[in-house]
């Protein structure tokens, strides 16, 4: 650091009476709380003036003042001959300040300003209390003190720096996790179930032509519309868009859904209650995705003869169950797969519940609730 020619003027100029000095107590102890509490007022002004929220904000500002006082502390000891180190638990401090700063969402750039306004205030106090010390030690004990003071404030700003930067890149990982698991959900819930209905279709039509029973379904053009529907959102997926699954109402997709994956004789029902257009765009489109997994499941494991489903649409929720009276579940179960997994994340995702109730020989029920918004539940 580069001390200006006015700090070390002052420091050989004689004293002048009315100038603005620091008179020395003959407790230096005293002397001492008073350069900093003076210091630290300054300093706090100063913060205030540029609206640097560490002084705005009460819960900042009681660890901010804390580090001044260290610092201010050791620097002024320094001026006075007495050597001085920045302590290992100095560091440490630092470091989970910088962390506890990165949850407080205080900007870097607060914490680097703050950093220059104490160095200015600190260099202005040891210029003046300086002055007041014997002329063949004040200049020697000031430059070693502004050494002092750098030290102190780069030691606590790096490593304030690494405590923010590792909670930085904690959440940047967690970020990234979360994306991997949606990107799994995606991948499973939108490629895996086009592509297994694309295949069901085509096992359907190979049964029918074997048996030569009449089918009501073109099931090669439903096949050929899955596979369509896989390249469509692989593409999409690459591009970096997202997916508008639905074109149609709610109970239309799934009907065609059901219609599509259904080898008959299951029957299967669907029913709407409430107003549709109560539900956001994302809470539609992820509802679609686990209740077409749902009867997914249902289509392939259950041997069930009928299958209700039933979407209940109220200003602040929406519920929905899926039932069919197939084989059910074996107890206990050994864990969720791929798909329930994905169901269950993608209801938790939105703040909502999901849960199986399933016995042997009994059916299985899938049950959800997902909470809407409650600023447009009140709109409406």
């Amino acid at each position: 650091m580069i001390v200006g020619s006015r700090a070390v003027l002052a420091l050989t100029t004689p004293h002048v009476e009315g100038a603005r000095t620091v008179g020395l107590s003959a407790d230096p102890a005293t002397d001492r709380s008073g350069l900093i509490d003076s210091s630290v007022s300054r300093y706090a002004d100063g913060l205030r003036k540029a609206s640097n929220p560490l002084a705005l904000r009460p819960e900042l500002w009681v660890s901010c003042e804390q580090q001044a006082r260290q610092i201010l502390g050791e620097c002024i000891a320094t001026l006075h001959g007495t050597p001085v180190q920045v302590a290992a638990e100095a560091e440490l401090t630092s470091m989970a300040l910088g962390v506890q700063r990165s949850f407080e969402k205080v900007s870097p750039i607060d914490s680097v300003h703050a950093a220059r306004v104490l160095f200015d205030v600190a260099v202005e106090t040891m210029t003046e209390a300086a002055a007041q010390l014997p002329a063949e030690v004040a200049l020697s004990r000031f430059l070693t003190a502004v050494r002092m003071l750098h030290k102190g404030i780069f030691t606590r700003v790096s490593a304030a720096a690494i405590g923010y930067e590792s909670t930085t890149l904690r959440d940047v990982g967690q970020a990234s996790t979360a994306r991997r698991h949606q990107l799994a959900r995606d991948l499973h819930d939108h490629i895996g179930s086009s592509i297994g209905l694309a295949l069901r279709c085509l096992d359907l039509y190979t049964m029918e032509q074997a048996t030569g029973v009449a089918s009501t379904r073109d099931r090669l053009k439903d096949a050929r519309q899955a596979l369509r529907d896989v390249f469509s959102f692989t593409r999409t997926m690459v591009s970096g868009l997202r997916v508008n699954e639905l074109h149609d109402g709610l109970k239309e997709e799934i009907d065609a859904y059901s219609a599509a994956a259904s080898d008959r004789p299951a029957e299967v029902s669907s029913r709407i209650d409430g107003d549709e257009s109560w539900l956001p765009e994302q809470a539609r489109q992820e509802l679609f995705l686990v209740v077409r997994e749902a009867l997914r499941n249902a289509f392939a494991h259950a041997r069930a003869d009928h299958i209700d489903i039933l979407v209940s649409v109220f200003p602040d929720a929406v519920h929905a169950t899926v039932t069919d009276d197939g084989v059910g579940l074996p107890s206990p179960r050994a864990g969720d797969g791929t798909g329930l997994t994905a169901m269950r994340q993608r209801v938790t995702a939105l703040g909502g519940t999901l849960e199986l109730i399933s016995e042997p020989g009994r059916g299985t029920r899938v049950q959800l609730r997902i909470p809407l918004d409650d600023a447009a539940a009140g709109a409406r």
